[in-house]
């Protein structure tokens, strides 16, 4: 199975190298995408995997590299994100465009150079979402307004593709990485922060890989068009009143 190759856009993040490992552990070659080189080379050596330096912006290097994969897919993950967090008053049009550019944009571009490749292949698609494209936070039109597009996105290819593709998406709450590293800069906003969910702690790569990895697997055959949402209850409980 090893020739098996999925596709990891985001592979240097703290989700999506986890999310490298388990589909490693599944049997599955996973091929990394990012800007980090650091570590897109240190994922890589750990995982025997391939690797290609992309900035997610450059839509023609994306086009480049995906038209230059010829191995066999099976699976696709794009787990970039993005967190520009302004009152809307202080929001400017291109702090919209450009988190479209890396939310959506980049996924559309992808998803359209691997699409033959995974139709033949009965493959699997796996976006990522935010629990603020469900309950509103303050200041989070940006990134919500882009992370809502891709929920949208989800639901309309899941029925276009199918049955020949699945195609779901993950909705996480406030997750520990470099990311979020700016919103949870100390041990008392950590902790206050993670009181508000159902389930008091904050999300880790770990709450994401095995999931990640069955819904892009084989063993996935009738799970598409779901948005999974991983948020300690964040988006549909309350713990009060």
């Amino acid at each position: 199975m090893i020739n098996k190759k999925i596709i990891i856009v985001g592979g240097s993040g703290t989700i999506g190298s986890e999310i490298a490992k388990e589909v490693k552990n599944d049997g599955f070659q996973p091929h990394l995408i990012g800007r980090n080189i650091t570590s897109l080379k240190s994922v890589s050596q750990e995982l025997n995997c391939p690797f290609n330096e992309v900035d997610i912006n450059n839509t023609d290097k994306l086009k480049e590299c995906l038209s230059d994969i010829k191995d066999e897919v099976f699976g696709f993950a794009y787990c970039v994100g993005s967190i520009n967090l302004k009152p809307i008053k202080s929001a400017s049009e291109n702090d919209f465009i450009e988190s479209f550019k890396i939310n959506t944009i980049g996924a559309i571009v992808s998803i359209q150079h691997l699409l033959e490749n995974l139709k033949k292949n009965k493959g699997s698609i796996l976006l990522f979402s935010t629990v603020a494209a469900k309950q509103g936070f303050i200041n989070h039109s940006i990134v919500s307004t882009s992370k809502a597009a891709v929920e949208g996105l989800t639901l309309s290819l899941a029925t276009e593709l199918a049955p020949e593709i699945r195609v779901n998406c993950i909705a996480p709450g406030l997750t520990e990485s470099g990311m979020s590293k700016g919103l949870i800069s100390n041990d008392t906003i950590k902790k206050a922060i993670a009181n508000m969910n159902p389930i008091p702690k904050l999300g880790q790569a770990s709450d994401f890989g095995k999931i990640s990895s069955f819904l892009l697997g084989e063993n996935n055959k009738w799970i598409t068009g779901q948005i999974i949402h991983i948020d300690g209850g964040r988006s549909t409980l309350r713990k009060k009143g």
